[in-house]
């Protein structure tokens, strides 16, 4: 069975029992985190109690997988089921899961976490039709994941916020759920005993390191600031960030206005095709958005998301340079947007 992490974590507390093995991949360390938090917690009540929850490192486990099986068949001695989670899972564990799954009486949930399946992986194809299974693809988060998850973090710590300072918020975190934790963390304990949110605690307190940059990046690509782009970019990376998360994040900026040349060739206006866009943009991007859908007609952004796919696919290439790739690409469209600026 295949999920959503959202739909997921809204059925994690009633988590039917019949459900054997739950299977947490992507490249979003922070939402697979949390999800596996939350499930072995609905069924253990505690990662720490030892008695119904262990926790394996997927290279401790032998070839024959017998820790698996010691673990997965054994019983809490204060009774429960039992929670056994494993991390950095590989597609070793499939020949195993066919053979002990279906044959399997226990109780106990088996929780599989990784950043390196992919819906391609043996384990995973697998697990996709079977009942007693659940898959789920956790992706780095877009606009509307992160406002999500941000009030849904908020409001755990007891913190409320209106519209805009929520904008403002989302604006500074990137699309990494772990690093946006530490950061509310960080911000909650700023606040101290107040418990509204306001625009000067956002400014003063979350580091404007992550998602903001990466949407300045994305808007100095466009807009053809080529120096800034390519500032960001060197810096992000120094910060650890991948190269083809960085290139899909431009791609989804391409996207977006895709969306509204697409419906100004219906006849509506610029600014009215702003007010279709899911989520809204932020009242100081909109200048900017306006000015890049003058330069950047249907015909070519199309062709910069066909470059784009093309470097994020050479990007995850094994031994190709990606850092010069990515990089390569952004002095392109940012060339390309100055050029086009000039030329108007």
């Amino acid at each position: 069975m295949n999920f959503k992490p959202a739909q997921f974590e809204g059925m994690i507390a009633r988590l039917s029992p019949a459900v054997k093995c739950v299977v947490l991949f992507g490249n979003n360390e922070g939402a697979i985190a949390t999800l596996q938090q939350k499930c072995a917690e609905a069924v253990c009540g505690d990662m720490n109690d030892a008695f119904r929850c262990c926790v394996l490192e997927m290279e401790k486990i032998s070839k024959d997988g017998r820790e698996i099986y010691a673990e997965f068949y054994a019983q809490s001695l204060m009774g429960g089921r039992r929670a056994i989670v494993v991390k950095n899972a590989d597609n070793n564990l499939a020949a195993l899961l066919k053979n002990m799954l279906p044959e399997t009486q226990s109780e106990n949930l088996l929780i599989l976490s990784s950043l390196t399946l992919n819906t391609r992986s043996s384990l995973v194809t697998w697990a996709k039709e079977r009942e007693d299974t659940i898959i789920v693809g956790c992706y780095e988060d877009r606009d509307e994941d992160i406002a999500s998850s941000v009030s849904k973090m908020l409001q755990e710590r007891g913190i409320s916020s209106d519209v805009s300072t929520l904008q403002l918020l989302c604006s500074r975190l990137s699309p990494d759920r772990k690093l946006n934790a530490s950061e509310l963390d960080k911000l909650a304990m700023y606040m101290g005993e107040r418990k509204t949110l306001s625009a000067d605690d956002v400014r003063a307190a979350v580091s404007d390191v992550a998602g903001a940059n990466i949407e300045d990046m994305c808007y100095y690509t466009a807009g053809g600031d080529v120096a800034r782009a390519s500032r960001i970019y060197s810096r992000l990376l120094k910060e650890g960030a991948e190269p083809a998360s960085l290139i899909r994040q431009i791609s989804y900026h391409f996207m977006k206005l895709l969306d509204c040349a697409a419906q100004m060739e219906k006849g509506e206006s610029a600014e009215g095709s702003l007010k279709t866009l899911r989520p809204q943009l932020m009242f100081y991007r909109k200048p900017l958005f306006l000015r890049q859908l003058k330069i950047w007609n249907k015909e070519r952004i199309i062709m910069a998301l066909g470059m784009l796919y093309d470097c994020e696919r050479d990007c995850k290439t094994t031994n190709f340079p990606a850092e010069q790739c990515g990089g390569y690409t952004i002095l392109r469209l940012a060339g390309a947007a100055q050029k086009l600026q000039q030329n108007r």
